[in-house]
């Protein structure tokens, strides 16, 4: 059995609707399971939104801990590993591929299940091709400090190796999950960068119209074929991931990555506009307004170690 999952929370779930949908247009027949880094909400409609929803707090007895420890950006990616193992020991998951929720299905990727079958894991670069030292973002260095490969995408087929790599990365996102790049470590992404080194039957895959994103853009252009769109006139666009997208009038995130505007790109001005109406039409603006259980508690926890700090100074 194979299966597809995400990660968010509940403000995050318009997004993960948007996903749900254009994943089932192109997959009918394959699971899709979100794992909710909050706790349920009486006001959603869960049943709408995967296939399954499943409370993380309920497979990670750690889940606690962790809460306190990281944001829950860094929350959401650490436990990542522990879904999968989760996916593989009770669910008996032959393959499982995990998606950020912010990405967007145009085209079938069953021949992940094909093709690849032999592969232990599957990852997808952030960039195929070298950038022009130019002094605009993304440049080369910017891989270096968040990581060659980008983890909105991972594939893991059920195997001993698999296991041995799961635990490894575990123990990495558990112990060093933060996003800090400035001490090397950015949350789930930074450690993946060894896994073909480490761990035998990696593949790395070679398709443009895989993670297409904004910090692909300089080698990646879309070409609209009766409807169907491709990458660089060559490889079908399978999943473009919005990162970073803020609803309302759609532009190309400026925080990371400066090298276009929306303007400068006619080919991806449809999609974004599509995406922008989907998010909204998903219950975006509600969703976003609910208060994650976990980050309020996390900030009381910290609040308090403020302040016994503070108290601490003035003790003799």
């Amino acid at each position: 059995m194979n299966l597809f999952f995400s990660i968010c929370s509940n403000n995050y779930l318009a997004q993960a609707i948007v996903l749900y949908k254009s994943f089932k247009k192109f997959h009918p027949e394959t699971g899709f399971f979100l794992f909710l880094c909050d706790q349920k909400s009486s006001a959603v409609d869960y049943s709408q939104i995967a296939d399954e929803v499943i409370e993380l707090d309920s497979i990670e007895p750690r889940f606690g801990e962790l809460a306190l420890k990281y944001n829950i950006i860094e929350l959401n990616t650490s436990l990542k590993p522990r879904i999968f193992e989760y996916l593989f020991s009770e669910r008996k998951i032959t393959q499982a591929v995990f998606l950020d929720p912010d990405i967007k299905f145009y085209h079938s990727v069953s021949f992940l299940f094909t093709d690849f079958i032999q592969a232990n894991i599957l990852l997808t670069p952030h960039i195929y091709s070298p950038i022009p030292p130019d002094g605009k973002k993304p440049d080369e260095q910017s891989f270096l400090m968040f990581g060659i490969y980008n983890l909105g995408f991972i594939s893991v087929r059920n195997t001993e190796e698999s296991l041995r790599f799961l635990q490894w990365w575990k123990s990495r996102t558990y112990e060093f999950g933060y996003a800090d790049t400035y001490k090397g470590i950015f949350v789930d992404q930074l450690p993946v960068n060894l896994v073909p080194l480490f761990f035998k039957s990696v593949h790395i895959l070679e398709d443009r119209g895989m993670n297409m994103a904004p910090w692909n853009l300089h080698e990646r252009w879309l070409d609209n074929r009766n409807g169907e769109l491709f990458v660089n006139r060559q490889d079908r666009l399978k999943f473009y991931h919005f990162s970073s997208f803020i609803t309302g009038e759609p532009e190309l995130p400026q925080h990371h990555y400066n090298r276009f505007l929306l303007k400068d790109r006619p080919d991806l001005q449809q999609i974004y506009t599509d995406y922008n109406n989907e998010l909204l039409s998903a219950g975006y603006m509600n969703y976003r307004q609910l208060e994650n259980a976990y980050a309020k508690r996390r900030e009381e926890h910290l609040r308090k170690i403020r302040k016994n700090k503070w108290v601490r100074k003035f003790l003799p």
